[in-house]
């Protein structure tokens, strides 16, 4: 597998395991056609199709401070306005648009007007990043075209699907999770588990659908705000991701092997 199109899910802050991931892919000498992202993954996605390289993407990581982009808004439908996140995502994306990308982008939101989800593959990068990543409550949802835009989580959290839609022949995806949940003990924990669950659901029947090499990152412990396990998710993902490469090629060569026993029985067939 030496080209393959990319989906990767969402993940709050440990989402940035998708980086380790794409890493371990970039090393392996993997060519990547095409990039479909939902939330967490939408930023990874999206910063690579921009050019922006894992390695700076883990120097953006260990710069970065959560205080910053703290900008409240109580007042509106958000608790963080996100005006400071969408400036640093103008930045590190240096203003592209869709069309000046040399790989195929696409970002998953749902639209709380339609209750549908939303494919944005046009216009401004950044923006359609920051409306990926409106987890609702957290941050103000995104006006765009008379749709309000929040985080694609609860329809999908890993579009396998539509990145076979944009014309890739092998798709991978990067599923990053914990099989350890917390019990839950407050309100917002027990909502966030119930979102969770019915997510899960709809990921797991479009990957098992649409997708060729599933890395499956299990972060266990790592919860989804966790800032002092940043570092810790990035290597996590990519070692995970370098098992997971190592074993598909073992089994691919295993399945390329012609015994004995078959070349006679073929060559007598």
């Amino acid at each position: 597998m030496k080209q393959t199109g990319l989906s990767l899910g969402g993940g709050s802050l440990r989402g940035v395991a998708h980086i380790g991931a794409l890493k371990e892919l970039v090393d392996q000498g993997i060519s990547i056609t095409h990039i479909a992202g939902t939330s967490a993954g939408a930023v990874v996605g999206g910063l690579y199709a921009c050019g922006v390289q894992p390695e700076m993407m883990k120097n953006i990581v260990q710069q970065l401070s959560v205080r910053r982009y703290l900008d409240f808004a109580l007042n509106r439908k958000g608790m963080l306005k996100g005006d400071r996140i969408y400036q640093s995502l103008l930045n590190w994306t240096e203003g592209r648009h869709f069309s000046d990308l040399d790989i195929p982008f696409a970002v998953i939101c749902v639209d709380l007007i339609s209750g549908e989800m939303m494919v944005i593959d046009s216009g401004e990068v950044a923006m359609a990043i920051r409306a990926s990543m409106s987890i609702p409550g957290i941050f103000s949802p995104v006006e765009m075209n008379d749709r309000l835009l929040v985080d694609g989580y609860v329809l999908n959290n890993n579009p396998a699907d539509i990145v076979r839609k944009m014309g890739a022949k092998n798709v991978t995806s990067v599923r990053v999770r914990s099989t350890n949940p917390h019990y839950p003990t407050n309100l917002l924990s027990v909502v966030n588990r119930y979102i969770d669950i019915a997510s899960q659901k709809n990921t797991d029947r479009c990957l098992e659908q649409y997708t060729d090499l599933l890395i499956d990152i299990d972060l266990q412990d790592i919860g989804r705000f966790a800032v002092k396990s940043l570092e810790r998710s990035i290597t996590l993902g990519q070692y995970e991701t370098k098992k997971i490469l190592r074993h598909h090629e073992d089994k691919m060569n295993r399945e390329n092997v012609i015994y004995m026993d078959d070349w006679l029985n073929r060559r007598q067939g």
